[in-house]
């Protein structure tokens, strides 16, 4: 039994107590007090939970990126308790073995190589999607004129299995030009590679993205191929994570898609605080080239990035030539559409699009 000492006495000792400011004396003191009244005192007197780490890969330095690292550079994971180390890996196809092994948490990523994971069989989820245009083009030298004119070239393109090396591969085929036999499809890397092969003429053409295909049409590439033009349909920029830690972290997952919607909004809104981010990105200092991104993007970033199933499914079937079985799956079952969902109806997001 615990004895009760007399108010005197607890005075006293409250007294002594005062004269410590360190946790530590306060720790070397407590066993002179009634057990309940120093748990109280160590209680009030302990340190703050520290944010929680999270490792985030993304996959491309694309202004579809750019939600993620303003939310980053603003410090808005921070105030939701994260800590969060983002990671540059240029391919998804590299990024979903990093989640699967649990080496990263959660990834910010196309669509394309985790869906094409997940119908193999891999436990992942896609929770958030705030791109679902496909901006890419593929562009040239001048003197090829048609589409059908790239049988017997050289086409750069992104490791195998990545967004851009699926729909460079869908664009050729409605071209009727077989990948690997009537074009070489060649892995070149990310997209600064990409330009810097097609610069050097190792490559007859390449399929890029946002400032960089800006800056090929600056050196005097011409526009080829013109995705957003064809029946081709992935979601691109979408926050990926294993069913497994979104099982057990759910409130850690929800708390980052907070910090991530307020990254959109900036991204969709404040054009200066954008153009920063994107600049020290981007690693372009060309003011023309930032100022008709932001404005081409952000009508791009959707307010509500909620995974479309349906959109998703139309990705799914565009699988059918790689991966059989995509037939038997249903893609409701690879998106989780439940926390943007909680967010919205918890009044989140309308309050982050309110706030001046």
């Amino acid at each position: 039994m615990l004895s009760v000492n007399s108010a005197e006495e607890n005075h006293e000792r409250w007294t002594l107590l005062k004269r410590y400011t360190s946790l530590a004396a306060v720790r070397r003191l407590a066993w002179k007090l009634p057990f309940a009244l120093a748990l109280a005192w160590l209680g009030c007197c302990s340190a703050p939970a520290a944010a929680q780490s999270l490792k985030v890969p993304f996959a491309a330095l694309s202004p579809n990126y750019a939600p993620l690292w303003i939310a980053d550079q603003a410090g808005l994971f921070k105030k939701h308790g994260l800590d969060v180390q983002l990671i540059y890996i240029s391919a998804g196809s590299v990024i979903v073995p990093a989640i699967l092994s649990g080496q990263v948490e959660i990834a910010n990523m196309s669509s394309a190589p985790a869906l094409t994971a997940w119908a193999r069989g891999a436990e992942l989820s896609a929770v958030g999607v705030t791109s679902n245009r496909l901006l890419h083009v593929i562009m040239t030298r001048s003197s090829i004129k048609k589409p059908e004119e790239l049988k017997g070239k050289k086409i750069g393109g992104d490791r195998y299995g990545s967004l851009s090396d699926l729909i460079l591969r869908e664009a050729l085929r409605y071209y009727n030009l077989v990948p690997d036999r009537d074009v070489a499809v060649i892995q070149t890397g990310g997209l600064p590679e990409r330009l810097g092969a097609l610069k050097v003429g190792a490559v007859d053409g390449a399929i890029i993205t946002g400032d960089t295909a800006m800056e090929a049409e600056k050196l005097g590439f011409h526009k080829l191929i013109d995705l957003s033009q064809l029946p081709i349909r992935y979601p691109s920029s979408t926050i990926i994570v294993s069913k497994s830690f979104l099982a057990a972290k759910r409130d850690t997952v929800k708390r980052f898609l907070r910090g991530w919607i307020e990254g959109i909004k900036i991204a969709k809104t404040d054009k200066e605080h954008t153009v920063a981010v994107m600049q020290k990105f981007l690693k372009t200092s060309d003011r023309s080239v930032l100022d008709k991104i932001f404005e081409v993007y952000k009508t791009v970033h959707e307010k509500v990035p909620t995974p479309d199933p349906k959109l998703m499914g139309v990705a799914l079937k565009q699988l059918t030539a790689t991966v059989p079985q995509t037939n038997q799956l249903k893609v409701e079952d690879f998106t989780d559409r439940s926390l943007i969902a909680e967010l919205e109806s918890e009044g989140f997001i309308a309050k982050v699009y309110d706030a001046r």
